[in-house]
């Protein structure tokens, strides 16, 4: 739990967000190199079809983006994110190891090194921010919309929390407005709102389903399996344990919230989300879930901190 204390601090909950998600974000862009290469090259895939829309009513802008989205662009576009994604990384496990380490000359020899000052320039980091949101959205445009479903999502909103506290970095000090770790927070509790929504919506929706009420959908959806249907051994082909199950996830989800409570609930409702993902993970290979989700896990270990020391 001390380290776990750690993500007490706005900045440090910040730093420990962009290194997760700069690892997700590098996953991805394995997969999205594949993606090119594949379902890009088919004629369902094409720009053209996918983009017909834009290409009646704006012509320029199809135009445009066809002249982006050519494989061999789009394929530079993915490593330029590819290596902006590991510039974060960098940047953020460098922030993180200065503020735990102790030894001050240490922390001097460290960050008066070339590669060190390069990682903390805030004007890079800004810019990286930058590139990353933009490159997601042209990804999502090219796709025309979230491809790889929540997990696209999710990064776009962890980046769109990434951009707005830039912006109130960078603006609150032209409005002459001087308040201290505003952009951290506000980027940390943005992440925290659209978490923990995207959480109870899951739940809410399994709730009003019958057929997650009664375990019939977790049945159906675990006989898709990438390892096959479920063998009729299997503890889920009993209604009871299916049903227990599904209801287990369904209150689980819906209780998300809770863990705004105290700390020590924060921690434990992440590592049953990180064992939620990791079964999602082994059932149906979706490992964008599992790192897009648990970028979210140090905003909302911060806000229980924030919350109970109001308290």
């Amino acid at each position: 739990m001390a380290v776990m204390a750690l993500l007490a601090e706005a900045d440090l909950a910040l730093n420990a967000v962009k290194l997760l998600l700069a690892l997700s974000l590098l996953l991805q862009c394995m997969e999205d190199r594949k993606i090119i290469n594949s379902l890009g090259v088919l004629p369902f895939g094409s720009w053209a079809l996918l983009g017909h829309d834009l290409k009646a009513g704006w012509p320029q802008c199809f135009k445009a983006l066809a002249w982006l989205f050519e494989a061999r662009r789009l394929s530079y576009l993915v490593a330029a994110r590819a290596f902006v994604a590991l510039f974060m990384l960098l940047s953020a496990a460098l922030a993180i190891y200065v503020r735990h380490q102790s030894n001050s000359d240490e922390i001097a020899l460290l960050t008066s090194s070339p590669w060190a000052i390069v990682l903390s320039s805030a004007t890079l980091i800004s810019a990286g921010i930058v590139v990353l949101w933009m490159s997601q959205v042209f990804w999502m445009i090219r796709w025309r919309g979230t491809l790889n479903g929540g997990s696209d999502a999710m990064s776009l909103s962890l980046l769109n929390a990434l951009m707005l506290g830039e912006i109130c970095r960078f603006g609150l000090p032209l409005a002459d407005i001087k308040l201290q770790n505003i952009a951290a927070q506000l980027s940390l509790w943005f992440i925290v709102i659209q978490s923990l929504s995207s959480y109870v919506v899951s739940g809410a929706i399994k709730l009003r389903d019958p057929n997650w009420r009664n375990g019939l959908a977790l049945t159906h959806f675990l006989d898709a399996s990438v390892h096959g249907p479920l063998k009729s051994t299997s503890l889920f082909r009993t209604k009871g344990i299916a049903r227990l199950a599904s209801w287990g996830f369904t209150l689980w989800e819906c209780a998300m919230p809770l863990l705004l409570l105290h700390p020590y609930l924060a921690v434990m409702a992440c590592l049953a989300a990180f064992g939620f993902h990791s079964m999602v993970l082994w059932y149906f290979g979706l490992n964008r879930f599992l790192w897009a989700w648990s970028s979210c896990f140090p905003a909302l270990i911060y806000a229980a901190f924030a919350l109970k020391s109001m308290s």
